[in-house]
C-alpha cells in the first residue's frame, strides 16, 4: 500500500513538472478533436424489432389435410427460425439488393467498381446492426445522414429480407412443381390409354370379364341342360372371345386400377407444388416499424473530445518518462 502511495505521488510530480508540455498538447488534441467531430457528417438511427415466423411450405401450413399435423402460421418462431432470419438479413445478396434499391452506392459514397462489394460490407457493418435479444426477437438498427433515409434503409432490410428469401425458395419450387407436373401429365396420360385400351376391348365383346364368366357360365349350363343348340353356340361364341382378350381385360383394368388410386396422391402433390410456387407467406411479424428519428445517433461528440484528451494526455506523459529515463540511461553508460 506504501509503495502504491509513493508511485501515485512519483506520478503526480512528474505531471506537475510536465504540466505545461501536457496542457499544450492536451489542448491542441481537444481543439483538434473538436474541429473533426464537427466536420463529420451527422448520423441518424432508426430501429425495427421483428420476430420471426415458423418456417414451413405454404401447402404444408394451410391446406395440409392432417389437421391435427399442422402447423399455426400465427406462432412465433423458435431459436432456429430466429437463426435463420439473421442468416438472410445478413446475407451479401441483401446487401446489394438494398444498395441497388436505395442507391446506397452514391448516398454512402462507395464506388461500385470490382471492389464495391467489399467496400459495401465495410460500410454496412458500421451502418447496419443487426442482432437477437434475450425475447427471442430481432433488432435491426439503420444508421443514415438524414432520419428520413435512416427509417428508410431499415424498413427495407425487413421487407427485402422476405424478397431474398422468396428468390431463393422460388428455384427449388419451380423444380418440385415440374417434377410433380410431369409425373401428373404422364399419369392422365397413362389413364386415357388405359381406358382407350378397354374401350377397344369392349368393343370386343368384353363387357366385363369376371361378370361376363360368371353370366355366360350360368346361361350355357342352362342352354346345355334344354339343349338349346342356338344358344349355345351363341354363348360358346362369347366364351372363345373371353378366352381369347379376358387375359389383356384382367391386365388393363388392374393397372387403371392401380392408377386411378394413385391419382388423388399425385393430384394432391400437384395442387400443393402450384401452391408453393404461387404463394407465400412472409418469414417474420414486424413488431416495430422503423420511425424517423431527429435525435442525431452518431457521432458522441463529447466522447469523441474526451477520449482524444485522455488519449493524448497519457501518450505525452509515456513519451516524457520515457525521453527521461533514456537521458539518465545515456548519463550512466558515460565514462
Amino acid at each position: 500500500m506504501d509503495n502504491q502511495n509513493i508511485n501515485f505521488i512519483q506520478v503526480l510530480k512528474k505531471i506537475i513538472q510536465w504540466r505545461k508540455t501536457l496542457l499544450i498538447f492536451s489542448g491542441t488534441a481537444i481543439v483538434l478533436s473538436v474541429v473533426i467531430s464537427f466536420l463529420i457528417a451527422p448520423q441518424y438511427k432508426s430501429t425495427s424489432i421483428i420476430f420471426p415466423i415458423r418456417q414451413f411450405s405454404v401447402a404444408k401450413l394451410l391446406i395440409e389435410q392432417n389437421v391435427g399435423n399442422q402447423e399455426d402460421y400465427m406462432q412465433i418462431g423458435d431459436e432456429d427460425d430466429a437463426e435463420k432470419v439473421i442468416q438472410l438479413l445478413t446475407s451479401e445478396s441483401l446487401k446489394i439488393l438494398i444498395a441497388d434499391k436505395f442507391n446506397l452506392w452514391e448516398r454512402w459514397k462507395i464506388t461500385k467498381d470490382k471492389f464495391g462489394p467489399h467496400n459495401l460490407k465495410l460500410k454496412w457493418d458500421n451502418m447496419v446492426k443487426i442482432k437477437r435479444t434475450d425475447f427471442n426477437s430481432i433488432k435491426v438498427d439503420a444508421y443514415d445522414y438524414t432520419a428520413n433515409g435512416a427509417a428508410e434503409i431499415c424498413n427495407g432490410i425487413v421487407q427485402y429480407t422476405d424478397t431474398i428469401r422468396k428468390q431463393m425458395t422460388k428455384k427449388i419450387a419451380l423444380q418440385a412443381l415440374e417434377i410433380v407436373k410431369l409425373e401428373y401429365d404422364n399419369t392422365i396420360k397413362r389413364m386415357n390409354e388405359l381406358e382407350d385400351s378397354l374401350q377397344t376391348l369392349r368393343e370386343l365383346g368384353v363387357l366385363d370379364y369376371k361378370a361376363d364368366v360368371s353370366a355366360y357360365t350360368k346361361s350355357y349350363a342352362k342352354a346345355l341342360e334344354k339343349g338349346n343348340s342356338s344358344n349355345i353356340k351363341a354363348l360358346e361364341e362369347k366364351i372363345n372371345i373371353l378366352k381369347k382378350h379376358g387375359g389383356a381385360y384382367l391386365h388393363v383394368s388392374e393397372n387403371l386400377r392401380k392408377y386411378r388410386f394413385k391419382f388423388p396422391v399425385i393430384k394432391s402433390k400437384y395442387d400443393d407444388a402450384i401452391i408453393n410456387y404461387e404463394k407465400y407467406l412472409p418469414i417474420t411479424f414486424v413488431l416495430e416499424k422503423g420511425e424517423p428519428d431527429e435525435f442525431k445517433a452518431r457521432p458522441f461528440k463529447s466522447l469523441i473530445v474526451l477520449v482524444s484528451f485522455i488519449s493524448t494526455f497519457l501518450l505525452t506523459f509515456i513519451i516524457l518518462v520515457l525521453k527521461e529515463n533514456i537521458q539518465k540511461i545515456k548519463q550512466d553508460l558515460k565514462p
